[in-house]
C-alpha cells in the first residue's frame, strides 16, 4: 500500500516551524502505536524515522495523559528486554449523531472505534425542522447520559448529515430529503446546547472517514466510500485525506448521469445514479412489479398494500429466493456498477466500501456491482479495486461522526491542543463551561 497522504505531506513541511513539526511527530508516534500495537520505543522509532530522543519525549507525554501505557516486556536481543508501548483506546472518548432521512442514531465511542452507548429513533422529517432539531437534540442527551461513566472524558462530538455541508462555518446548508432544512449552523447549536467541541460534516464523508480509520479502509490511503440509502453520496479519501472539493461540493456519485433519458431526479436532471439504483427507486420499480400482476413475494410481505413496499422489503424477498426481487435488486447493482466504474476510472481507488441501508441487499446486490465494475472499469486492466461492505453496518455514518473528532484532532497544528485534554479542548471554537442541570 502507497504511503498516507498526512506521512507523505509531513516531508513537505518545512522543521522551521517547532510546533507543527512537534504535532508531526506526535501523529506519527501515535499512529504507529495505532497500527501496530505493542512496541518497543526502538521499534517506534525505526517505524517513524525519529530519533530514540524524540520518540522517548513523546511516549512519556503519552504516557502521563494515558493515551499510551508501558505494557510489559518484550524479547531481549542480547541486552536488557524492550519495555513495550501499547496505544489506550479508552484514554477519552468521542460522541457521533448520525441524522438520516428516518432515523437518528448516535454513539459513544472509545478511540478505536468501539460503541459504549448507542441510542437509535425512528424520524418522520416532514414534522418539520424545529420537530428534527428537538429529537437530534434529545438522542444526543440520552446517548451522553448512557455514557455515565464515561462521560468527563468526551473530548468532542461529531453530526453526521445528508446533503451539502460546509464543514468549515459548521452550517448544514441543504439536505435534500429533509423539507425547510437549508443553512442550519449546527456546529453554533450544538456546542450552545451541550458545551462541547463540535464538528459536522456530509455523511458519506463522515462514513468514509469512520471506516480509514477504524472499519474496512484502514491501512488504505485512497478509498471511495458509497452511502447508498434514500439517496447516494460517496466519501473521497486521496492520499490520506478527505476530499471536500470547492465548498463542500464533492462526492454527489448520486447526480452522475446514467440514463439522459430516465426519469426526472428530484435535482432536476434526468436519469440521475440516484434516480435509478437508491431505496426508493427499488421500491418504484416494485411497486410497478405488483401492480402489473407481477408474482411475487413482495406483494404478500406487505399484504397488498403497495404504499408499504420499501428497498428493505424488495431485499427481504430476494433473500427468501423471489426471482422478482432479486431481479430489482440485480438492476439496481448493475446501475450503481455503472456509477462506481466512472468514479473508480476518475478516481483509481484502492479500494471501494458500500455503506448505507442499500448495501444490506446481500451479496446479489454486490455480485452484480462488482461484475459490472469489473466489465466498466477502463482502470480494471491495471486496478480493480476490492469492493466490500462496510464493517460499521448502521452505524458507519454515527461511528464516521465520532471520528471526525479524531481527526480534527490528529490534524497537523491541532494535535497540541490534545496535551492535556479536556472538555474545553477547541476544534475551531472555544467551548463553554461543562454544562450543568
Amino acid at each position: 500500500m502507497e504511503q498516507s497522504g498526512r506521512n507523505a505531506c509531513f516531508n513537505s513541511i518545512k522543521a522551521s516551524d517547532t510546533r507543527i513539526l512537534k504535532s508531526i511527530n506526535l501523529v506519527a508516534v501515535l499512529t504507529a502505536l495505532r497500527e501496530i500495537g505493542p512496541a518497543s520505543r526502538a521499534d517506534i522509532s525505526r517505524i517513524t524515522k525519529l530519533t530514540p530522543a524524540t520518540v522517548s519525549n513523546i511516549i512519556s507525554l503519552l504516557i502521563s495523559q494515558g493515551i499510551a501505557e508501558e505494557v510489559g516486556y518484550g524479547e531481549s536481543s542480547g541486552g536488557r528486554p524492550p519495555v513495550m508501548i501499547e496505544f489506550n483506546p479508552k484514554a477519552f472518548y468521542l460522541a457521533g449523531v448520525d441524522l438520516g432521512a428516518t432515523k437518528i442514531i448516535a454513539v459513544v465511542t472509545d478511540l478505536e472505534g468501539n460503541i459504549i452507548t448507542r441510542t437509535r429513533m425512528e424520524l418522520n422529517v416532514n414534522e418539520g425542522r424545529e420537530s428534527v432539531m428537538s429529537n437530534l437534540f434529545h438522542v444526543t442527551e440520552t446517548t451522553l447520559e448512557q455514557a455515565v461513566d464515561t462521560r468527563s472524558k468526551i473530548v468532542g462530538l461529531g453530526l453526521s448529515v445528508p446533503g451539502l455541508i460546509d464543514a468549515e462555518l459548521g452550517i448544514s446548508v441543504f439536505a435534500p430529503n429533509i423539507p425547510g432544512w437549508r443553512n442550519i449552523p449546527l456546529v453554533k447549536v450544538f456546542q450552545d446546547e451541550f458545551h462541547i467541541p463540535c464538528k459536522v460534516e456530509n455523511d458519506a464523508r463522515a462514513m468514509a472517514i469512520g471506516e480509514a480509520m477504524f472499519g474496512a479502509g484502514r491501512g488504505y490511503a485512497n478509498i471511495l466510500c458509497v452511502n447508498v440509502g434514500r439517496g447516494i453520496g460517496a466519501g473521497i479519501i486521496i492520499n490520506g485525506e478527505i476530499y471536500r472539493g470547492k465548498q463542500g461540493g464533492a462526492g454527489e456519485l448520486g447526480h452522475i448521469t446514467i440514463d439522459p433519458n430516465g426519469p426526472v431526479c428530484p435535482c432536476g436532471n434526468h436519469g440521475c445514479l440516484e434516480v435509478m439504483a437508491a431505496g426508493p427507486a427499488i421500491a418504484r420499480s416494485a411497486v410497478e412489479a405488483v401492480k402489473t400482476g407481477k408474482s411475487t413475494l413482495i406483494h404478500d410481505l406487505v399484504g397488498g398494500n403497495t404504499e408499504d413496499i420499501t428497498a428493505e422489503v424488495v431485499s427481504l424477498a430476494a433473500k427468501k429466493g423471489d426471482v422478482v426481487a432479486e431481479s430489482l435488486i440485480r438492476e439496481a447493482g448493475r446501475r450503481l456498477g455503472i456509477g462506481i466504474a466512472n468514479a473508480v476510472n476518475m478516481l483509481s481507488p484502492e479500494i471501494v466500501i458500500i455503506g448505507g441501508g442499500v448495501s444490506r441487499a446481500g451479496d446479489v446486490f454486490f455480485e452484480e456491482i462488482r461484475d459490472t465494475v469489473k466489465k466498466r472499469a477502463f482502470t480494471a486492466m491495471v486496478n480493480l479495486p476490492p469492493i466490500v461492505a462496510s464493517t460499521q453496518g448502521e452505524e458507519a455514518s454515527s461511528v464516521g461522526a465520532a471520528a471526525l473528532v479524531l481527526e480534527e484532532m490528529l490534524a497537523v497544528g491541532n494535535i497540541s491542543h490534545l496535551m492535556p485534554f479536556h472538555l474545553n479542548y477547541p476544534f475551531s471554537a472555544p467551548a463553554s463551561k461543562p454544562r450543568t442541570k
